[in-house]
């Protein structure tokens, strides 16, 4: 039996030592690690608790697998294993030291994979701010580089096994070769009690470190100067953080703390912990779509809680394609992604289109940003953000910058254009995007030193985002996005009902609210002409019902835009049926109807920046498409329409001929005749309406107030073909 493992450990060892003898690039060097990776700006950080089960092996495994997927071949992303122990240790294991109890097949998968032709595709970084032994120190030494707290160790490999089976010491010394770090006979000296290490000083003060039973074999040379045993004897070695950096540089950073090691590996954005996951990624996936408001975050934010309250949900899509609109509830819903558990599941946005203003705060408080290649991020949106604004906002804004590991300058350069972001570096290496009016520092002695200026006009391309950082890549659609995290059927959107979904299409029109406005205002017409509640005017008030709906609903109709709207149709009536003609009321009851409707499709008043011209110019457009759309229907349907108050001013009628005017002039002798008879109306009067006057049943006018149903009247007046009556 125990032949059997041998061999199973062989194999396995076999497929490490050909995974590591694949040549691979790498950045680290032996004497710290002083060069500078080509991407060292932003860094994943995953937590690694020992003692590592097949679980923890597998999920870190997919996690790493997730990240090297997404390099683009050249430059590497930065990867920082964080060792700790776990909260519950088993009591069985007396010694708490963090990797005691790790099985060695194990740690020999996992460095497998960060020494093979996957790992190469990052840089990985072993953190270790607390002690370690056992075989957490395999996993340690198959990174590239290893940082270490000042009072933390390593040593003890072999604690855990019995007796040291080649096969261990096979895979040790060939992860040693292979990062270059370790010497062989610290790396024998770590996992073999009987291989204690010795520091050999030789003429011209030369270096070389073995063990004591290998300085036994060779022969003494006049060469030796000085022979110092490191260890002693039959003991596994054990070797601080201070050794191990200041003294032999065989790691390359000595770090007590993560700001510490984020300014070490000059990275720009503070170390963030990246979700790690086991198994398949479930999705749910929301879509922000059009003017940020109150309803549509809300929305947003019910969706993914629903998502989340299903078993094994851990990946969040949120697709965005928006102007903004409303810095409050962008900032609200940013914070709320910014905090969902890293543990619970990852968010990713992808910006189909755009996410101008505001609303790059959503994306910008995601853990990883995806881009259309034409899609926009940042720049200026539907709501003006002002300097004075931001300030406003400041602290909201800092501590999302803080959660989501942003800078100030980021958050502030996407959504404000007209403030200055400059790159700031200080003495240590780090760097940081802000504004000279929010940074802060010291006054006696300035650690920050101000760099170029960082161009955000007009909003960040895919090109511009990817180099400060932003966005990762730039798939082309959204089967594309699914792919990267091995999904082939993406789940529909997460909508709470049936019904909602109808709504959101229905409020998503905007040529429906056009036609409805357009209609209201026929039918309005019509029923005004004809007296009394009809079908005219119930499919009116529907219309209006529905265009104001559709507004709200899309969050850019308030009360100003109400009160426009109705004051045009106001003045329209009263040029209509109070002070017939077109004069001031009817030009007056225009131009209302156009700011009002104008205004319903914008929530900001007067334009102010280049979007914002940009969407007045597309609203004028369409209020000029309806004014020759209503063109287009009185030359259409002008016989049908030619009895409409409201179409005569826009027809010109026919030239009457000598027959029509003799024709004309009879009727309105006739019509004469009757002033000073008494009737009956038979509708109300409003001011138009029909009354009975004698046996017949004509179309009268009020001369004054209205007139009720049922009331005796007299004719006092004809104006054009018209009777003229008042309350008897």
């Amino acid at each position: 039996m125990l032949s059997i493992v041998r061999i199973q450990q062989n194999l396995v060892v076999a497929m490490l030592v050909w995974g590591v003898a694949t040549p691979h690039t790498f950045a680290f060097q032996a004497d710290g690690g002083d060069a500078r990776p080509m991407d060292s700006s932003v860094a994943r950080l995953i937590p690694v608790e020992f003692p590592l089960t097949g679980v923890d092996e597998t999920r870190l495994i997919e996690t790493l697998d997730r990240i090297a997927s997404r390099a683009n071949g050249q430059d590497r992303p930065l990867v920082v294993l964080e060792f700790s122990g776990k909260k519950e240790t088993s009591p069985i294991v007396e010694d708490t030291t963090i990797g005691r109890g790790t099985e060695f097949v194990r740690a020999l998968g996992l460095a497998r994979w960060l020494g093979g032709p996957k790992g190469s595709r990052i840089r990985s970084v072993a953190y270790i701010p607390s002690t370690i032994c056992g075989h957490a120190v395999l996993v340690a030494l198959s990174c590239e580089e290893i940082a270490i707290a000042t009072l933390a160790e390593i040593g003890r490999a072999g604690i855990d096994e019995p007796t040291l089976d080649a096969t261990v010491r096979q895979a040790y010394t060939d992860v040693a070769a292979r990062r270059g770090a370790f010497p062989p006979a610290a790396v024998l000296s770590l996992i073999d009690p009987a291989e204690s290490l010795v520091r050999v000083e030789l003429v011209g003060h030369e270096i070389e470190f073995t063990t004591a039973p290998q300085l036994a074999l060779k022969k003494r040379s006049a060469d030796v100067l000085e022979e110092k045993q490191l260890v002693p004897a039959n003991q596994m070695a054990t070797y601080s953080g201070r050794e191990l950096r200041t003294e032999w540089r065989w790691v390359a950073y000595e770090a007590n703390d993560r700001e510490q090691l984020a300014r070490l590996l000059k990275l720009v954005k503070p170390l963030s912990e990246q979700p790690v996951f086991v198994g398949p990624r479930i999705m749910t996936r929301v879509h922000l779509k059009g003017i940020v408001s109150n309803r549509q975050v809300t929305r947003c934010i019910r969706a993914i809680e629903e998502g989340l309250s299903k078993p094994g949900t851990n990946l969040i899509l949120v697709e965005v394609d928006s102007p903004g609109g409303n810095l409050n509830e962008s900032i609200r819903m940013a914070q709320y992604l910014a905090g969902i558990p890293s543990d619970q599941a990852e968010v990713v946005s992808y910006i189909t289109r755009a996410a101008r203003g505001d609303a790059a705060l959503i994306p910008l408080a995601s853990d990883l940003i995806l881009m259309h290649p034409d899609a926009k991020l940042g720049g200026p949106g539907e709501a003006t953000i002002s300097p004075a604004l931001c300030d406003e906002q400041r602290i909201s804004l800092q501590d999302l910058a803080k959660i989501s590991s942003r800078s100030d300058g980021e958050l502030l350069g996407c959504i404000c254009p007209d403030m200055e972001i400059f790159e700031y570096n200080s003495f240590d290496g780090q760097s940081q995007l802000n504004s000279p009016t929010w940074l802060v520092d010291d006054p006696v002695a300035p650690r920050w030193n101000k760099g170029a200026k960082v161009d955000f006009d007009g909003g960040l391309a895919f090109v511009q985002a990817s180099e400060l950082g932003l966005a990762s890549d730039n798939p082309i659609s959204l089967e594309a996005v699914g792919n990267r995290f091995g999904i082939d059927n993406l789940p529909v959107e997460t909508r709470t009902n049936a019904t909602e979904q109808f709504v959101e299409w229905l409020g998503g029109q905007g040529w429906l609210s056009m036609l409805l406005f357009v209609v209201g205002i026929i039918s309005l017409s019509a029923e005004l002409s004809t007296p009394g509640m009809g079908i005219a005017g119930i499919i009116s008030a529907i219309c209006f019902l529905l265009f104001f709906w559709i507004h709200l609903f899309q969050g850019t109709v308030e009360w100003l835009e109400i009160l426009l709207i109705l004051a045009g149709v106001v003045c329209l009536a009263a040029e209509l049926f109070v002070l017939p003609g077109f004069g001031v009321f009817g030009i007056t009851g225009l131009t209302l109807l156009a700011i009002g409707l104008l205004l319903a499709g914008q929530t900001f008043v007067i334009p102010s920046n280049e979007y914002q011209w940009k969407r007045t110019s597309q609203g004028i457009g369409q209020l000029g498409l309806i004014v020759m759309s209503l063109f287009v229907a009185a030359v259409v349907f002008r016989k049908q329409l030619a009895n409409l108050p409201m179409v005569r001013w826009f027809a010109l009628q026919p030239p009457k001929t000598d027959r029509d005017l003799v024709e004309m002039e009879n009727a309105v002798e006739e019509l004469r005749a009757f002033i000073g008879w008494h009737g009956t109306t038979i509708s109300r009067c409003n001011p138009s309406g029909k009354a009975s006057i004698g046996d017949r049943i004509f179309r009268v006018v009020s001369q004054g107030s209205w007139i009720d149903e049922d009331t005796e009247v007299e004719v006092v007046n004809l104006h054009e073909n018209t009777l003229v009556v008042k309350p008897r």
